[in-house]
């Protein structure tokens, strides 16, 4: 009962690693798939997604806050599959999203860059300067946009519990690697992580939801949960801002009430004989949220 984060350079096999784990333990397996989850449930373009969280930035890149909004997005669907156990999650920097999580662990796969040529050679048909440039190319962009949105550098090997080179290694040979290290009981499940973990990815969900409304989207809005108890400060004093918080809120399952931390605005509506709360306020749901 574990969760595998794997971070990969283009012809290292860290796909073809992360396959065969997932494979071996009967775990669910995600790449590719996390970029077009996010997109459905946010409403955004896939391609715009895609480069977002994939390309190195451009100029226009570094200026947009659109970007930024994409990989909370991004953060958000990873944090929430990671939330279900049992999963190998590939690429995206979910080695980076998900540091410090709790039975999680992160494993860098890479090779010398002539190796990892050879391979995409072979794999697409490119001669071999073309494949180093493709390579190349590939390590830019993911550095570049790691480097941009988390301030890390990929190739930082403690950034990783485990980093395989596969020089001289095939793919399930580097599958039985990464689930040797699986063995060790912090790697492992109990009650109290996996509690720790839902908190955690309800927090980066609620950030995602928060930064997608249009009410909610330019305030500073802080975020915390413990128990499925959602506490939000920051600017979230004006009671329109509030009740779209909720409402965007309540969409996300697993969240049983809403608090807030800041005081609200004396005009509004209030919470009890039409009198305005000044003391925050708090809006619980049973189930999984309101009635939609």
């Amino acid at each position: 009962m574990s969760v595998v984060a794997i971070s990969e350079n283009l012809g290292s096999l860290g796909i073809e690693i992360g396959h065969a784990l997932a494979a071996s333990l009967g775990y669910k397996f995600a790449e590719r798939d996390i970029i077009s989850k996010a997109a459905d449930r946010f409403g955004v373009d896939v391609a715009r997604l895609s480069h977002a969280v994939e390309e190195r930035p451009t100029l226009v890149d570094r200026l947009n806050t659109a970007q930024r909004r994409f990989a909370q997005y991004v953060e958000a669907t990873v944090q929430e599959m990671a939330a279900r156990d049992d999963i190998v999650l590939v690429g995206l920097a979910s080695t980076i999203i998900l540091a410090g999580m709790p039975h999680t662990l992160r494993v860098r796969v890479t090779a010398p860059e002539g190796r990892r040529a050879e391979r995409v050679a072979q794999a697409q048909g490119l001669d071999p300067t073309a494949a180093l440039d493709f390579v190349r190319q590939s390590d830019r962009e993911r550095g570049g946009r790691v480097w941009f949105l988390y301030h890390v550098d990929l190739e930082n090997p403690l950034l990783y519990d485990l980093v395989i080179n596969t020089d001289r290694l095939e793919a399930e040979e580097g599958a039985r690697l990464v689930q040797q290290a699986l063995q060790h009981p912090r790697f492992r499940s109990t009650e109290a992580s996996r509690l720790t973990m839902r908190d955690l990815s309800l927090v980066a969900q609620a950030r995602g939801v928060l930064v997608a409304d249009p009410a909610t989207c330019s305030r500073s809005i802080s975020v915390d949960c413990t128990d499925g108890v959602v506490s939000l400060g920051g600017r979230v004093e004006e009671w329109p801002v509030r009740r779209a918080a909720e409402q965007a809120l309540g969409k996300v399952p697993g969240i049983r009430e809403v608090r807030f931390l800041s005081p609200a605005a004396i005009e509004g509506p209030g919470s009890e004989g039409g009198r305005p709360d000044l003391h925050g306020e708090a809006h619980r749901w049973g189930g999984h949220g309101p009635s939609r």
